[in-house]
């Protein structure tokens, strides 16, 4: 694969299956791709586009119950652990103020969203995956046992 083809979904699979310990972000820029088409080589095995719109998620969070809530960039890892509440919406800023997660959303930068699940042995992880139209994450929430699976399908 050359610098100036993008990889198609099988050799971005395949190249994920030769390096099972590399994160996610790394393997993107090996590849010379975003996050989000990283995710998106996995549509229908192990990824469901689902809808990118941030306050829909929003009003729809605080069932999932007691999450991972990861918010990423080069220079920082805001990871907290908690339940989305106290939440309020708006066209151009949207807040989460809970006990644990406490958060300042910019809807407008979110675009794209999947639903990804993982089998590691016998345990699953789930994930909900936000991207901006460029690819890169914005947002990621992770499913704990407590989390509520019912509310995540």
């Amino acid at each position: 694969m050359s610098n100036t083809t993008r990889p198609t979904p099988a050799e971005i699979r395949a190249f994920r299956a030769e390096n099972p310990k590399m994160r996610e972000r790394d393997i993107a820029a090996q590849l010379g791709i975003s996050e989000a088409a990283l995710v998106a080589a996995e549509v229908g095995l192990t990824a469901v586009r689902i809808d990118g719109d941030a306050n829909r998620f929003l009003e729809r969070s605080e069932a999932l119950g007691e999450v991972m809530a990861l918010t990423r960039n080069e220079s920082v890892v805001h990871e907290k652990i908690g339940v989305f509440e106290k939440i309020n919406t708006g066209k151009h800023a949207s807040i989460v103020l809970g006990e644990n997660i406490d958060l300042r959303i910019f809807p407008g930068t979110w675009a794209h969203g999947f639903a990804v699940t993982k089998t590691d042995g016998e345990q699953v992880r789930r994930s909900l995956q936000f991207f901006d139209k460029a690819g890169i994450a914005v947002h990621k929430v992770h499913l704990r046992p407590a989390s509520n699976l019912e509310a995540y399908e």
